[in-house]
């Protein structure tokens, strides 16, 4: 029986729940049991805090060394159970885990908390201020209640770090696809530091239990949350007012190819991009526009496109779609010729489709790789397509050429989103990166001035 649940020095009646074929173990607790975890959670915070900063990147970083190596054997059992639990393919998992812990070192996670601080230090103590003599101190909130998604692989470790590098207690509401991956990783925390690893609790419970919910948010200091718009609007009513939150909702994300920048050798980095997650994610592309007037058309660029996914889906092979994603993506297969549009397909099943479509309005698309390419006659036109999408746009991925691209990012920065990065990268973002445009750590921390 596999352990889905990180609960340190508590023990409670377990039920099993099977996902994927594997029985794992919960934990039965209920709102007066979780508000009691709460308690003791924020008493380990106090000692948790004690250690410098400094010491807490080392942990961490400890413990993303030992993911790296692919045969320790908690990385192994991950590969082993991922692929059925989360439905991603045996192949994606290990490059996505590879990705994660790859940026995860002591370099990277100092260069947050620089780019973010200035003074790492001043997490540890009161620091005298660049100008003047006044003196800074940064507090985080002693208990921070995560909600998580179960959309994008690692997620929940990213949120679980940035909640550990300003010293508070973590109680993670983990979904079933990504339980067991946050489970062994605290427990490779708990090898490191069992200190850290007292202020972390890492749970599921359905989300129809609002009482477990409420409770959460009640003993909380501050809420971090992902979901549909539709959850978040309900875990709006269950945090009490005055509590601050970070709630990520719906976005999505779009790429623009310059006249000058269509080649085969772009096809292949927009394949990966769309392939990533298996287009699950905020940063999963759902359309490319193309601009006209080059050497090769956007029709072109689509049947290279379509080359580039079918030989990428023999290295990086899709995992298990969902019904109705692959309803949908039959259904523009069959529909879009008859409006003008051109499908490309795989042969088996709906492993990949691309749809390209002359009319440059803004579509979003299933997923489950399933892209649209869109001609637009120049690219100053896009940031007038994009209004309809303007409060989800998250990342925009650009091949455009350096002497024109500055006009065009200021342009399309001003319609919304908060990364524009080259092809090929949009679903790899820096640890650094702005999410939903705001910094990681930043907004958790509570500053104290000494004058």
């Amino acid at each position: 029986m596999k352990k889905a649940y990180y609960l340190p020095q508590i023990r409670c009646p377990e039920a099993i729940l099977t996902v994927g074929g594997h029985d794992l173990s919960l934990p039965i607790l209920h709102p007066e049991e979780i508000s009691a975890l709460s308690d003791r959670l924020i008493l380990a915070q106090e000692r948790f805090a004690g250690n410098s900063i400094f010491t807490i990147v080392d942990y961490i970083a400890q413990a993303a060394e030992q993911w790296r190596d692919t045969n320790n054997p908690r990385r192994r059992e991950a590969q082993s159970v991922l692929p059925e639990v989360c439905g991603l393919s045996k192949e994606m998992v290990s490059l996505v885990l590879d990705d994660l812990f790859e940026q995860l070192t002591k370099k990277n996670l100092l260069q947050l908390l620089e780019d973010e601080l200035g003074n790492v230090a001043i997490l540890d103590r009161f620091c005298k201020k660049k100008n003047g003599s006044t003196r800074r101190r940064a507090f985080g909130p002693p208990l921070i209640a995560q909600i998580l998604p179960g959309n994008v692989l690692g997620v929940s470790i990213i949120s679980l770090i940035c909640g550990l590098l300003v010293k508070s207690a973590n109680l993670l509401r983990v979904s079933p696809e990504e339980i067991r991956l946050t489970t062994l990783f605290a427990e490779s925390l708990q090898e490191i530091s069992p200190e850290i690893a007292l202020s972390i609790a890492v749970l599921l419970w359905d989300k129809k239990e609002e009482a477990m919910t409420q409770t959460v948010f009640q003993k909380a200091d501050f809420v971090i949350a992902y979901g549909s718009d539709e959850s978040i609007a309900a875990m709006q009513s269950l945090i009490p007012s005055n509590t601050p939150r970070i709630l990520h909702g719906h976005k999505l994300s779009f790429g623009i190819i310059a006249r000058e920048a269509v080649s085969e050798d772009l096809a292949t980095k927009v394949a990966m991009d769309i392939a990533l997650y298996d287009q699950q994610g905020c940063l999963s592309p759902h359309l490319y526009y193309v601009e006209s007037g080059g050497e090769s058309t956007a029709l072109d660029f689509a049947k290279h496109l379509a080359e580039a996914l079918q030989q990428l889906s023999l290295k990086l092979p899709k995992g298990l779609c969902d019904d109705a994603v692959a309803g949908k993506t039959q259904q523009l297969r069959g529909t879009l010729p008859l409006k003008g549009g051109t499908v490309f397909k795989s042969v088996d099943g709906t492993d990949w489709t691309v749809l390209f479509e002359p009319s440059p309005e803004f579509t979003s698309a299933p997923l489950g790789r399933c892209i649209w390419i869109k001609s637009v006659d120049d690219l100053s036109k896009i940031p007038s397509l994009m209004i309809s999408v303007k409060n989800r746009i998250q990342a925009i991925g650009i091949a455009i050429p350096k002497t024109r691209a500055d006009g065009i990012v200021e342009a399309v920065s001003k319609i919304g989103g908060c990364r524009i990065c080259p092809i090929g990268e949009m679903q790899r973002p820096p640890l650094n990166w702005s999410h939903d445009g705001q910094k990681r750590l930043l907004p958790l921390l509570r500053f104290v001035d000494r004058e």
